[in-house]
């Protein structure tokens, strides 16, 4: 019989009391004493485990997360701080990170790698980059993961199963000899991203279920990971084509607007030569001139005066490039300015069989504007009212003045402007496209310049359409900002002179 286990009670506080008996426990209750106690350490022992597997999956999901904040931080070294990360947390003896070099390459490069051998880092070369083509089949079937034996592989064969030269085997075995490779794929919106390769210096029977388990959680955060980097990798080389575009437009523009100006200053000498001799034979410089010579001749004038006005667009747009667009205001009485431009084109209007309809006001105050960019600003509305309007259309140009603003509207029942393209109307060179159809020799400029010479000035632009019902085109000003210096009220408000139709 084995001897009882004797327990020794404690004395009591009172010397009067007897010493108690030793308690006996039976051998099989010390026996299973010790069982439980062996079994809650082994318990502590396998959770202290589990924790400290968890606090290194934990770390290592901390450290890759870090990563994926660093977005100016390039795919490549993105990659290798992942797997030096990796290998450090587990000792591997090699950690690979191979990933898509760009978006719809059917392969795979090394871009990350770490190698640890006999406690030291092995510096793996490589004479190029490495590739992994995805040819292979396994890159297709739903398994996420490989445990590959390398024992008893020649490199032929491992060159073959992976995709990559056998050369390259030949330098991995030669500086690292391992023994089996884990594979797991790393996805990221259900696409391929990349493949995390860890070596093992054992066989694959030595490989532990808890390295597999941490390489598994690893490759979601680590796939996310990569997806960010290719994305922001992306958006750099699209940004650096889209800026190497626009670098090239932007010559492209300079130049045509260097010919622009160039053109317009060799235009501007002949045809004020042309527009001289138009009005002097007009005039009966050159003898008599017969009503329908004069109808053709005035059809002339007003053509080369819209010549006059095209250059001056031009003209003004080059001198928006280099800064060279200025207003000069001087008093101007604007209802005589739009009778004047009116009379060079109603001939015009009545050859088009078009209702041209303006009534100047009885008076009207003389304000400042820029004479000459105003009366481009006139022109420009109420050609493209004609050219815009069809045979038997009306044009009716109206002057209004408030207490405190006057207004100009020119309006026409013609083609309108559709509405999806109303919000790029004023924009340099820019046309509808009914526009286009109706007038195919438009340059864009007038409107553009129109809003430029009326912002300029201090104005506001009108602008109401209706396709296929017509458009109102105008301006509006605020008195206060046109009023004239004081030097030259007095004489200004002395009169205010009614103009002629």
């Amino acid at each position: 019989m084995p001897e009882d286990v004797t327990l020794q009670a404690p004395a009591s506080k009172s010397a009067a009391q007897p010493a108690a008996k030793p308690v006996r426990l039976p051998f099989q209750r010390r026996k299973q004493l010790e069982q439980d106690i062996e079994h809650i350490t082994g318990e502590m022992y396998k959770r202290n485990k589990e924790l400290a597997e968890t606090n290194k999956t934990l770390s290592l999901l901390r450290t890759i997360d870090s990563l994926v904040l660093e977005s100016h931080t390039s795919l490549a070294l993105v990659c290798g701080h992942i797997t030096e990360a990796i290998a450090q947390a587990s000792s591997y003896a090699f950690v690979g990170l191979l990933t898509l070099a760009s978006r719809g390459r059917e392969e795979l490069i090394l871009n990350g790698w770490s190698g640890n051998w006999q406690g030291q880092k092995v510096e793996l070369s490589f004479n190029h980059p490495l590739h992994l083509r995805l040819t292979n089949p396994w890159f297709g079937t739903p398994q996420a993961s490989a445990l590959i034996s390398l024992e008893g592989l020649s490199d032929a064969d491992l060159a073959l199963s992976l995709g990559i030269a056998e050369a390259d085997v030949k330098q991995i075995r030669k500086q690292l000899p391992l023994k089996s490779l884990y594979v797991v794929k790393l996805s990221a919106r259900r696409r391929l991203v990349g493949l995390l390769v860890v070596g093992f210096m054992g066989s694959t029977a030595d490989v532990s279920p808890s390295d597999t388990t941490l390489l598994v959680r690893l490759s979601e955060s680590v796939g996310v990971a990569l997806d960010n980097k290719l994305l922001f990798e992306e958006n750099q080389r699209v940004l650096r084509q889209i800026k190497e575009s626009n670098a090239k437009l932007r010559a492209l523009d300079e130049a045509k607007d260097d010919f622009i100006s160039m053109a317009s200053h060799q235009l501007r000498t002949p045809l004020t030569s042309v527009k001289g001799y138009i009005s002097m034979i007009r005039e009966g410089d050159a003898g008599k001139v017969t009503p329908k010579q004069e109808q053709m001749l005035n059809q002339a004038f007003a053509s080369s005066q819209r010549m006059v006005y095209l250059i001056a667009d031009l003209l003004n747009v080059s001198r928006l490039r280099t800064g060279k667009f200025v207003i000069d205001p001087e008093p101007v009485n604007l209802a005589t300015m739009i009778s004047e431009e009116i009379e060079q084109i109603t001939e015009i209007a009545k050859v088009a069989s078009q209702k041209l309809i303006y009534k100047p006001p009885k008076a009207f105050p003389t304000l400042m504007f820029d004479d000459v960019k105003t009366r481009q600003v006139i022109m420009n509305f109420v050609d493209n009212a004609l050219h815009y309007t069809p045979a038997g259309g009306k044009i009716v140009v109206a002057l209004t003045e408030t207490p405190k603003t006057v207004e100009m509207r020119v309006k026409d029942n013609g083609i309108g402007v559709p509405r999806s393209e109303r919000p790029h109307l004023f924009t340099k060179f820019y046309r509808a496209g009914n526009a286009r159809e109706a007038r195919p020799d438009g340059t864009g400029l007038g409107l553009f310049m129109a809003k430029k010479v009326i912002v300029a000035q201090g104005g506001s632009l009108i602008f109401e359409s209706e396709e296929g019902k017509g458009s109102t085109f105008g301006f509006t000003f605020n008195k206060t900002k046109l009023a004239l210096p004081p030097a030259t009220t007095d004489t200004a408000s002395a009169d205010r002179p009614t103009p002629a139709k």
